[in-house]
């Protein structure tokens, strides 16, 4: 793991796509020099006060999370992390975005087709996308019976503050029509996964892709302060950020719980920083939302035999421990809407494939898959909670594993429970929970926090689940972290396309509780049962902001006698607990 400088530790790069991460630069501010930064404390107002107080200046409320965005002096931040009232102030991150290289055959390849053959199509429930815009494409618009005009029930603009929808990226398009769009192609299929949805837009990035921290958490907190208004279930979260903190002290994860909580099903990216493992990013290491990594049909939708896990895919664990991502989808030469005069169509003229389509490849379009499936799992069963929704999906998923079914072909760390599987997702007589051992409420109320089950192996050099639970389960729970180039067959899965049986070897059906029946690694493991900005159970000693890791490594700081995880992560030793204390708690002697 590459050591990171006080200066590099400022800086989050958020990133949508594929294949480019644009660097982010920054410079210390003189003391007189006002920077944007998140204040939290205990409730939004106190917050409000104490910053107005101190000197800062407040830009936007932030009650999701109990804070506001302020542009602060260098004595006004000092002051306030003196203030006991004050619980982080985390800098205000660059989010940037990114496009790529990328067919509508995906809605066969998921099965999402033999779902509209059985009456799922998306009918009557709402995705948010939160990203760089929507433009007014024919197919966003009309609904699957051409009796309406427009689809779009509500456009949020943090960036410019527009009335009507726009996106001069690009992205948010080609996204939106992944999930949405209703206009058929020459198979006369829809070329959206859920045709039938509405849609509500919110900007937060601009032309170049680029936002903040702030715009993002505006945008989260506008989505379910209107959640009900306009009956949005699903949330999809095509962005990402570098991973500076445990993850429920990032202000982001904490705005993206929230949402989870407050009924949303928000479906994010695992990111393209893949193949090597702990790749994962923000907010795809949230343990509660569904995280999606990508795989690609190779051209052939029609032969499953040579699809395999894209390169660009993240791959677990998380740093946190969790297995992530949670479940694979198509990311690769995806074709959807995009208008030729947006920043990507203009940049990159040769992936334009006719009229307003274009191409392009990246876990943003594999998230952008999996919440069409969410809305159509919910078209059927409106009912679900997310974690319900979370559990359909997980423990429907197929996958990939040798020709006779004794092993797997990727790891758990790289395709979660396996490839998409909508038709089952929708039909399948199943119930059940996902996040079983984790506690959402306690988390958002910083009174227990949690860690995954993932360590690794310096004897055998693998990535393993703990208490042995890697052995029987062969290369799906037992990853040396390499790529390699797979040439296999996607291997057994019994029936045709929605008629899978679900018999994948020892481990279909229950090696534990995990979101998908597939390991035990969603929950339990370390409940951290400190006080907001005391967190020393992992990454060494956090005191409540990227500013203050202690140490000249982000993990130097002092553990818990007993232990610290991350700490053992990191130095290649397998977690153990003290005498005495619970399974799955941590406890200071």
């Amino acid at each position: 793991m590459t050591a990171q400088t006080p200066m590099h530790r400022r800086i989050i790069a958020v990133v949508i796509a594929l294949l480019l991460i644009f660097g982010v630069t920054g410079s210390a501010a003189s003391s007189a020099q006002a920077q944007s930064f998140i204040v939290q404390g205990q409730n939004t107002e106190a917050v409000v006060q104490q910053v107005i107080q101190h000197g800062g200046q407040v830009t936007s409320r932030l009650d999701i999370i109990n804070g506001v965005a302020a542009d602060l002096t260098a004595a006004s931040k000092a002051a306030l992390l003196a203030d006991p009232s004050i619980t982080a102030i985390t800098p205000n991150h660059i989010v940037e975005a990114a496009g790529g290289v990328p067919n509508t055959d995906y809605p066969d390849v998921t099965g999402a087709d033999l779902s509209w053959n059985a009456g799922a199509r998306g009918s009557g429930i709402t995705v948010a996308i939160i990203d760089t815009g929507l433009t007014w494409h024919p197919g966003l618009l009309h609904t699957i019976d051409n009796k309406a005009k427009n689809r779009v029930l509500a456009w949020k603009d943090f960036v410019d503050g527009t009335h009507m929808p726009v996106d001069p990226n690009g992205h948010g398009t080609h996204i939106a029509g992944i999930i949405a769009n209703a206009d058929k192609g020459k198979d006369r299929e829809w070329n959206g996964v859920a045709p039938g949805v509405n849609l509500v837009g919110v900007r937060v990035l601009d032309s170049k892709g680029q936002g903040t921290y702030e715009k993002v958490i505006k945008g989260v907190q506008w989505v379910v302060a209107n959640k009900d208004r306009y009956k949005i279930r699903v949330l999809n979260l095509s962005l990402l950020a570098h991973v500076q903190s445990p993850y429920f002290a990032d202000p982001l994860n904490q705005a993206v719980s929230a949402a989870w909580a407050r009924g949303i099903v928000v479906v994010a990216a695992a990111g393209n920083s893949g193949p090597a493992p702990m790749s994962i990013n923000v907010p795809g290491n949230n343990p509660y939302i569904i995280t999606v990594g990508a795989f690609t049909d190779a051209y052939t939708p029609g032969d499953w035999g040579d699809d395999s896990i894209t390169p660009f895919s993240a791959a677990g664990p998380t740093l946190d421990g969790f297995v992530k991502p949670d479940l694979v989808a198509p990311g690769a030469h995806m074709v959807s809407t995009m208008l030729p005069s947006s920043r990507i169509a203009r940049e990159h003229t040769a992936n334009r494939v006719s009229g307003t389509y274009f191409e392009m490849a990246g876990t943003s379009q594999a998230a952008a898959v999996v919440s069409g499936v969410a809305a159509l799992v919910l078209s059927r069963h409106p009912e679900l909670t997310p974690d319900e929704v979370k559990y359909r999906l997980t423990q429907t998923a197929l996958a990939w594993v040798n020709e006779d079914g004794s092993d797997a072909t990727y790891s758990m760390w790289q395709q979660g429970a396996g490839r998409v599987n909508a038709y089952d997702a929708v039909t399948a007589d199943i119930s059940g929970a996902a996040n079983q051992g984790l506690d959402i409420q306690s988390d958002l109320a910083g009174t227990a926090h949690f860690e995954g089950y993932s360590y690794y192996d310096p004897e055998t050099q693998t990535y393993r689940l703990r208490d042995g639970l890697s052995d029987p389960m062969g290369q799906y729970g037992n990853w040396a972290g390499g790529f390699g180039v797979w040439s296999g067959k996607f291997g057994v899965w019994s029936g045709g396309m929605g008629v899978w049986s679900g018999a994948l070897g020892v481990w279909s059906g229950g090696m534990g509780v995990w979101s998908g029946s597939m390991g035990v690694w969603s929950g339990g493991m370390g409940v951290w049962s400190g006080g907001m900005g005391v967190w020393s159970g992992g990454f060494g000693v956090w005191s409540g902001g990227v500013d203050a890791w202690t140490g000249s490594e982000p993990w130097a700081g002092t553990p818990f006698s007993s232990a610290s995880f991350v700490e053992d992560f990191l130095a290649g030793k397998s977690p153990s607990l003290s005498s005495g204390s619970s399974i799955g708690q941590w406890v200071e002697e």
